[in-house]
């Protein structure tokens, strides 16, 4: 079975893929900036599990293949996280101590509140790219969102380049070992084998870049007076899911204000 790309839509007749792409950018990114200034670790928890039970319901996505994907984030939240906990800006209330170590209450809480958001961030992305195709996503950009086609049709072209990478390392890999080009062990063996592979990756990026760029400029490609073969529009769809985005995450926020739990960033990222 062929395995999907990160930056391919996982799966295209879900429901959450026939959301119109501005509209659900528009619904991730809110979400997103708002949990970057949120501190406590109930609202973190809830809007994160809301947009995985999307992701998984709405989008279709298997749990290996959505914990697979959230991989990246998971890491740089476990990197925010023992770094609060072990090397807090302030001394606090200890819980326990490893060595010369002490675990503070307040380290944890913080490191927990950065690891929960970068969860967040990387839940509410895999929501957006993993149900969203590529050519509406820019049908979407150019008429919902007046993004000029010139700009918008560039970042497309970038935008399907990016998986021929993988199958571009794999040639550059084999020829390499056709070739007899010995793969040294070690960190300088390391380096080197990103030297041989980096290099013919970027000169072909800038080949087709090149070819890219000149085949946009040889037909004019400005965008102004043409027609549209097809054309993104909204739907009452995409008003219900963006209603239901939006009154999900105001219900969370009255729950914690209700509760006395919701925390914003004061100005200061430790107590």
């Amino acid at each position: 079975m062929m395995r999907r790309s990160v930056f391919e839509n996982y799966e295209l007749y879900s429901p959450l893929a026939t959301i119109n792409p501005a509209v659900k950018l528009i619904c991730s990114v809110v979400v997103m900036l708002f949990v970057s200034v949120v501190f406590d670790l109930q609202t973190l928890s809830l809007l994160t599990a809301f947009g995985a039970l999307m992701v998984l319901g709405l989008g279709r996505m298997r749990p290996v293949v959505l914990v697979r994907a959230l991989l990246p984030f998971l890491l740089f939240g476990i990197g925010f996280l023992w770094m609060n906990a072990l090397l807090p800006r302030s001394a606090g209330t200890t819980l326990f101590t490893v060595g010369p170590v002490a675990i503070s209450a307040e380290g944890l809480r913080n490191g927990m509140s950065f690891f929960l958001r970068a969860l967040t961030f990387g839940v509410w992305s895999v929501l957006f790219v993993a149900s969203t195709e590529p050519t509406r996503f820019v049908l979407s950009l150019v008429h919902q969102l007046s993004v000029p086609p010139k700009i918008a049709y560039s970042a497309l072209a970038a935008y399907r380049y990016l998986p021929s990478l993988q199958i571009e390392l794999e040639q550059i890999r084999g020829a390499h070992r056709l070739r007899g080009v010995g793969e040294a062990g070690g960190v300088r063996g390391k380096l080197q084998r990103a030297y041989r592979f980096t290099v013919p990756l970027l000169a072909g990026a800038l080949r087709r870049a090149g070819r890219v760029a000149a085949a946009m400029e040889a037909r004019g490609f400005t965008g102004a007076n043409r027609t549209w073969y097809r054309k993104e529009g909204l739907r009452l769809r995409d008003a219900a899911y963006a209603l239901g985005v939006f009154g999900v995450t105001a219900a969370v926020i009255w729950w914690g204000l209700h509760a006395g739990t919701l925390m914003l960033w004061s100005g200061r990222l430790w107590d």
